[in-house]
């Protein structure tokens, strides 16, 4: 992906002199100026666009954080004699919307080589570790949370990752958590936690100690070369699950680096399957997040360290694509006379919800249900014995059966067949009703869509899912939204995009039949559009020379030139995506309505199916297309009363783009 220039963000850079007039208080100031300035800064950042609006607020324990915590670092690199260092404040993390509290820039005092010091301010005087769950930490909000020390080692693991100045080059940096308000005993569990350069903690009994720390990474040096080195450096790209998965069977290469409550579940897991090994009784993990919350990432993490470390895993999915996806791709560049074993191998680790019930009782250590929501009422088909028809089972329950650490990942609002019931208070229920212990985790970072959480909001209350109401789009200065007139206009759009080196998929509503290839084995252009017409994905079970199998349109290339649905492009993500809102999605009173005559998908066209089920599905079926893009997307709608109300709520046509949000690329 030719991204040619950082879009590292931070709320403010100052040199640590210069920021400490700005500590002290003034007479009938509410805040310190620096406090000032940093409200004002981030308002400024969530300006909406037109400028007449200040943005919205930071909220109340950010500014605590500003006005009590900042003004201890500050002091300290003034005490060490470092006003030359360079201060980011909420420092942005590539890809994300996760903010390092402070990040100070400097030159080591051995080597001269850049150095870098990440710190994770924390006020509170008390907290307790959770019994059972070691990274599990609640600091006084009544929610367990990662563990600080462990939270400020990933931040540097995850920089190390993506940014090229840092690979490769650990001592370059370190991982301090400051909790200036508490003492040792206070807080003396939290020390049971290993630490390591990448994470230490320091109480306001260990001051020194963390002085000591900033003057053995900083020289009294300026700090203005390492700082914009690390601004411009190159950018790693986000890993994709397909060299992910082949890098797990090599052992080497691709890995997600997981932050926050990302890790939270992963070390979750981890301590589950430890407690059932050692006598414990059959524990189920839910973990719920939105589009781009990393799920899928876990997922493949999970598998690839509990693998590493002995237990007998598998990976459950109820996406065909997926599934097949990650089987090709674990055998792929396999050594001669290995490929049929791997290919079993393969089968085997990666599997259907359905066959989960064909397995003994607790005869997997974990089973990691990907894409969770689309779990079914049950597992019945065709071929399903009489006896089993009249009194099925809840494929959860199945799933649960085999597994003695059953863990699920879903989204509430991603389930898109009327006989599809995964969501978390389901599942939820399904443990309590097996007498069964759970812990649920909730995912709230964003590691699509430049990292902008603020468009996955916009997208749920855009599409009126559950309780939302629809709102205009404000530009964030991370994902592109942009309207397209004609479809004509939406692919010459992601025309230009793929020049540019970017991956594009044009998706669409199922609202347009989806034929067999013709006698001449070629694609039929179903979806036709005032005289524009293109090609669905190849059907599954054809082959189509120049086109790819139904299962891997997302993965191949070739996947470009036919129009995606909902089925073959969930769990997968572009750089741009355009997106065709069919007759069965209409703008109408301010807001979408769903039209039921206009779908075409086989599965909610029976006149029995609920209407409450068919909005729940064309809603989350939109809500899945609209969020598979990194950079951007750009909608056309085929109802022309619904694009003259989206003119109102996406910004930008496509004949007036903004520029592009582009990074310099680092290649692996």
């Amino acid at each position: 992906m030719p991204w040619e220039k950082s879009l590292s963000s931070y709320l403010l850079r100052e040199s640590a002199s210069a920021l400490l007039e700005e500590i002290r208080r003034q007479p009938g100031m509410e805040h310190r100026p620096l406090t000032e300035r940093l409200i004002r800064a981030y308002k400024d950042k969530h300006k909406k666009d037109n400028g007449q609006d200040d943005g919205k607020d930071p909220g109340k324990s950010l500014v605590e954080s500003w006005e009590n915590s900042l003004p201890p670092v500050i002091n300290a690199l003034h005490e060490r004699g470092l006003g030359q260092v360079e201060v980011f404040i909420e420092f942005g993390l590539p890809h994300t919307d996760a903010d390092v509290d402070m990040l100070l820039a400097g030159v080591h005092p051995g080597s001269g080589a850049p150095s870098y010091v990440l710190i994770e301010l924390k006020q509170q005087r008390t907290t307790k570790v959770h019994p059972e769950r070691s990274v599990a930490v609640d600091l006084g909000f009544d929610k367990w949370k990662l563990h600080p020390v462990r939270q400020v080692q990933k931040y540097c693991d995850y920089l190390m990752q993506y940014k090229a100045v840092l690979r490769g080059k650990p001592n370059s940096m370190a991982g301090a958590v400051l909790m200036h308000n508490a003492h040792d005993n206070d807080v003396r569990e939290l020390f049971e936690l290993p630490e390591s350069d990448h994470g230490r903690l320091y109480t306001m009994d260990r001051l020194e100690s963390f002085r000591k720390l900033l003057g053995a990474r900083l020289a009294p040096r300026p700090g203005g070369e390492a700082a914009q080195a690390l601004i411009d450096s190159a950018e790693y790209e986000p890993p994709k699950i397909t060299d992910v998965n082949l890098a797990a069977r090599l052992g080497s290469g691709e890995r997600f680096e997981l932050l926050d409550e990302q890790e939270m579940a992963h070390q979750d897991v981890h301590e589950a399957v430890r407690r059932v090994h050692n006598g414990g009784t059959k524990e189920v993990i839910i973990v719920r997040g939105g589009p781009g919350s990393g799920k899928s990432a876990i997922a493949l993490e999970l598998r690839r360290t509990l693998d590493q470390a002995g237990w007998n895993v598998v990976h459950a999915s109820g996406a065909k694509a997926l599934t097949l996806t990650l089987r090709e791709t674990y055998a792929q560049n396999a050594p001669h006379g290995t490929k049929g074993k791997l290919k079993k191998e393969a089968t085997r680790l990666f599997t259907y919800f359905n066959q989960l019930k064909k397995l003994p009782t607790d005869s997997c250590d974990v089973v990691i249900c990907d894409e969770a929501h689309r779990i079914r009422r049950h597992s019945i088909d065709r071929y399903t014995p009489r006896e089993e028809r009249e009194n099925p089972r809840p494929q959860a329950d199945e799933i649960i059966e085999a597994a003695r650490v059953p863990v699920f990942l879903l989204d509430d609002w991603q389930s898109l067949r009327p006989g599809e019931v995964g969501t978390a208070e389901y599942l939820v229920e399904r443990a309590k009703a097996l007498g069964l212990k759970h812990t649920l985790i909730d995912l709230g970072g964003m590691f699509r869509a430049q990292g902008s959480a603020y468009y996955r909001d916009w997208v749920l209350k855009l599409l009126s899912v559950g309780i939302h109401t629809p709102q205009a789009w404000v530009p964030d200065g991370r994902m592109q939204v942009h309207l397209a007139d004609t479809p004509q206009e939406m692919e010459d759009f992601l025309s230009a995009r793929r020049l540019e080196g970017a991956s594009t998929r044009a998706v669409a509503g199922f609202c347009w039949p989806w034929s067999n290839p013709d006698d001449n084995g070629e694609l039929i252009p179903d979806v036709t559009i005032d005289g524009w017409q293109r090609p669905w994905n190849v059907k599954a079970g054809y082959a189509v020379e120049g086109a790819p199998d139904a299962d891997f349109w997302a993965t191949d290339p070739r996947g470009a030139d036919q129009i995606g649905c909902v089925y073959t492009s969930q769990t997968f993500e572009f750089d741009w995506v355009g997106i065709i809102i069919g007759p069965d999605l209409l703008w109408r009173g301010g807001q979408f309505i769903v039209d039921r005559t206009a779908t075409h998908d086989p599965e909610l066209r029976p006149k029995s199916i609920d209407q409450a089920d068919i909005e729940r599905c064309v809603r989350n079926a939109y809500h899945v297309l609209l969020t598979r893009g990194i950079m951007g997307v750009v909608v056309y709608a085929t109802d022309e009363a619904t694009r003259d109300a989206l003119r109102g709520r996406v910004i930008t046509s496509v004949q007036h783009p903004l520029p592009s949000p582009m990074r310099k690329i680092a290649r692996h």
